[in-house]
């Protein structure tokens, strides 16, 4: 065991201290950090691709300091291309399915109102008067708890403006905010590995290493994900013939990223759409979302998610029950990477208990 001098154990306590105090005001100003996440993300996805156009560029002489600010923007160039292709095809034809999407709001509200009313009135001549009124105190009890909710949420809302104009604004930093942190990404590793006891160096980089490779593994799965669903739905959708089925892919796609309510709510917007168009292809709606779903929970998901984090898909279910009944939705996203990095790393602690093993000998 390592014996800790007194200046490594005052350093420990001041590294404690700021720990605590940065986390707090993490916590404090979570909602205004969400843009900072989203380019935490990108700048992680971005990292080996500004890691090899580097490579190519000379490592010495005079240019060498301008090697890596030369690789970022690189790296900018390239993905901004791809999204620009990518955006000159889809665009076009995604911007006007969303004007024409918005631009119908008033005119799925009457016709879903109109549908609404006819459910009603079959209602009211197949239900007998005694149930009816049984059915209708309980949903004014329903309907006064929602009452309240809505008048509590809107209160959150108005308080919420100095989160958005926050949120706002880090967006508006955002290209700039990745820019340094890849520059600087080689710089905050060595720091990092600073903090720790030079006998500990081989160990923290062997665990960063694990972490890493887990959690690109794991983003790149859901990306993938989250795309394949998305066009798979607008392809599904254009099939039965269901209008601004690109925009209802779009949501389908975001939406995957959600755990478990998010194919919920992209199944929500196509069925209201679909209502107040074409009411009699709800039915093959809902087929077509019901046999997706089957698509990605039976081989998408266990496949995908097994294949990043090599893990058994019905240990992933168990534990995303166990993240959701622990932490709620955002307990399902992040429990199955947290889980394998745990795994890992115990399995890497528990080979260096053996002293006739080194680190590169371990098998993960």
């Amino acid at each position: 065991m390592i014996e800790l001098t007194t200046g490594q154990r005052k350093r420990w306590i001041l590294v404690t201290i700021a720990l605590i105090f940065v986390g707090w005001v993490v916590w404090s100003t979570r909602s205004a950090l969400i843009p900072f996440v989203i380019g935490g993300v990108i700048a992680y996805l971005l990292a080996p691709l500004v890691r090899l156009i580097q490579g190519s560029f000379p490592q010495e002489g005079r240019f060498a300091a301008a090697s890596r600010p030369l690789a970022i923007l690189a790296a900018y160039v390239v993905a901004g291309g791809l999204v620009l292709a990518a955006g000159l095809y889809l665009i076009p034809p995604l911007a006007a399915q969303t004007v024409s999407f918005v631009e119908s709001i008033p005119t799925y509200q009457e016709d879903v109102q109109r549908e609404a009313a006819g459910l009603v009135a079959e209602y009211q001549r197949l239900v007998p008067e005694t149930i009816r009124t049984q059915i209708e105190t309980n949903l004014g009890v329903v309907g006064s708890q929602l009452t309240a909710t809505l008048r509590s949420m809107a209160r959150v809302t108005l308080g919420a403006v100095g989160t958005v104009v926050g949120i706002a604004a880090g967006l508006a930093l955002l290209p700039l905010w990745i820019f340094y942190v890849l520059k600087d990404e080689r710089e905050g590793m060595v720091w990092f590995y600073r903090l720790w006891p030079k006998e500990w160096h081989q160990d923290v980089r062997y665990i960063v290493g694990i972490v890493d490779g887990i959690l690109s593994a794991y983003i790149r799965g859901q990306l993938f994900l989250g795309l394949v669903i998305g066009i798979v739905t607008g392809i599904a959708m254009w099939l039965i013939g269901i209008n601004q089925s690109l925009v209802l892919g779009l949501f389908a796609g975001v939406f995957e990223l959600i755990p478990v309510l998010g194919p919920w709510l992209a199944f929500l917007v196509a069925a209201l759409v679909t209502v107040a168009t074409s009411p009699d292809r709800l039915p093959l709606v809902a087929l077509a979302f019901l046999a997706i779903q089957q698509l990605e929970n039976t081989f998408l998901v266990p496949k995908v998610q097994g294949d990043a984090v090599r893990m058994n898909p019905a240990l992933i279910m168990v534990l995303l029950v166990v993240g959701g009944s622990l932490w709620g939705v955002w307990g399902m996203v992040i429990i199955v990477p947290i889980a394998a990095i745990l795994r890992d790393v115990f399995v890497y602690l528990y080979g260096r208990m053996d002293d006739s093993q080194n680190a590169n000998e371990i098998p993960l």
